[in-house]
């Protein structure tokens, strides 16, 4: 059991790292102005590294109250441009499915479901 949690845990965290540095990657490129487009096709091509990175989902968020808020969706009121303002905040959020490898053996882990652990990356950069 030992030798099971520490191989789930060492794989449970090098995939939240890969999660952090692709939002991170979505994060820089939308802080430089890029389309919602190219965003998204950076963060999928980031995301190569998670296992069934199809499920990945992502938000695209900007506030223009210092971060207190983030009330308006990147790209809906410029038909996909990025329409952030500069000097706004940009949030990046992203949630995929880690797929226990030890299957149901660890399905008591706190927020587990159906052999699933949800993971969360969220990173905000300034627009330049």
């Amino acid at each position: 059991m030992l030798v099971l949690g520490i191989i789930e845990f060492g794989v449970l965290m090098m995939h939240q790292l890969t999660l952090v540095q692709v939002a991170r990657e979505g994060s820089r490129h939308a802080s430089l102005g890029r389309p919602v487009a190219e965003i998204q096709q950076r963060v999928i091509n980031t995301a190569g590294a998670l296992p069934n990175h199809g499920e990945l989902t992502m938000q695209l968020k900007y506030s223009t109250d210092q971060g207190l808020t983030y009330p308006y969706t990147l790209g809906d009121n410029a038909g996909g441009e990025n329409d952030a303002p500069p000097g706004s905040l940009i949030q990046v959020t992203l949630t995929w499915p880690h797929h226990l490898i030890t299957g149901s053996f660890f399905s008591w882990l706190t927020g587990a479901t159906n052999n699933t652990l949800p993971m969360k990356s969220e990173v905000i950069m300034r627009r330049e």
